[in-house]
């Protein structure tokens, strides 16, 4: 569940003030970086989560906003995902400040034949979304350190740009998030959800209460220009331009190699081991192939057969005898 209480740090009024308060001097400005899209004159850059490190980091910050919160149970490996990060198309977004700290963190996901997070709870709603013909992206995993001095300039670098990847690239048509109810007006009056889904209580998040919300992403495109919605009416960019920011994005794109599935799927937790047959067989259809680093296999094969040459021949990256 996203859990915006850790953007907006009191509540959903207050924080509609402050955003009220954007002048248009601080219209989000975008650089072409290497590392990076760069906002607000550099005071936030957002990269995508590619490799092992900048994946832990985002991991491990969103299982301490969520543990502070009581969201998540205690875990030795002190990181929040789940299955669905597996997945190539799911991107995790990361917002770091001028010093390089990371700030905060947003998930996309995309619909697949194993569906959605918010299946879990909300499956009769998404499948009405569905049968309409369209393709659904989800945000999960949505968190900003406490400490953020503003939390809604961060909220919006990681919204808007997982917002151009689902509708540039990804062609979705909605996206729906699942948020505590005591958010849902801020959502809905400042970025245009409409609710969709009951309130019921999320297991993942220690049974607290949610709802399900969505929007057209199509809204936000036809009216990005003319209404001040959050976080896209600090968003002024032409068409082109847009294309052109979804191209540094995709560069910025990288499945995960067979070490950081093994390490964050098998490794530091059970994700694997938890995950459902149907989820567990369409991975090893889709998991990208890689080159196996054969002085590592050599090593873990004269110790035995090691848990990860299990899961790689699982996965079809190492055939069996």
């Amino acid at each position: 569940m996203s859990e915006p209480a850790e953007v907006l740090q009191n509540t959903s009024t207050a924080l509609a003030k402050k955003s009220d308060k954007f002048s248009k001097k601080e219209t989000l400005k975008l650089v072409d970086l290497e590392k990076g899209l760069k906002f607000f004159r550099g005071q936030c850059v957002v990269h995508v989560a590619n490799r092992l490190v900048v994946r832990q980091k985002a991991y491990e910050l969103l299982y301490n906003l969520y543990s502070k919160k009581g969201f998540t149970q205690k875990k030795d490996s002190a990181l929040w995902l789940s299955i669905y990060d597996a997945l190539p198309e799911t991107t995790t977004f990361i917002a770091e400040d001028d010093q390089g700290c990371i700030e905060g963190a947003l998930t996309a996901v995309f619909d697949s034949p194993i569906g959605l997070p918010a299946d879990e709870l909300y499956q009769e709603e998404i499948d009405v979304l569905r049968n309409s013909g369209g393709r659904i992206c989800e945000f999960v995993s949505l968190g900003i350190r406490n400490e953020v001095k503003n939390p809604l300039k961060i909220l919006a670098c990681l919204f808007y740009s997982a917002y151009l990847l689902a509708w540039r690239k990804n062609k979705s048509s909605n996206l729906v998030i699942t948020v505590n109810p005591q958010h849902e007006d801020f959502y809905c009056q400042k970025i245009f959800f409409e609710k969709i889904g009951p309130e019921r209580d999320f297991t993942k998040v220690n049974g607290a209460p949610s709802v399900l919300l969505n929007v057209p992403l199509e809204v936000y495109s036809r009216l990005r220009h003319k209404h001040r919605i959050f976080p896209f009416f600090m968003i002024n960019y032409s068409d082109q331009e847009e294309l052109e920011t979804v191209k540094k994005i995709e560069k910025m794109i990288r499945p995960m190699s067979d070490e950081e599935f093994y390490t964050f799927f098998i490794g530091k937790t059970d994700t694997w081991e938890r995950a459902l047959p149907c989820q567990k067989e369409f991975i090893k259809r889709t998991y990208p192939a890689h080159e196996i680093n054969h002085n590592e296999v050599s090593r873990a094969l004269a110790k035995g057969f090691s848990k990860k040459i299990l899961i790689l021949v699982s996965l079809g990256q190492i055939p069996p005898e």
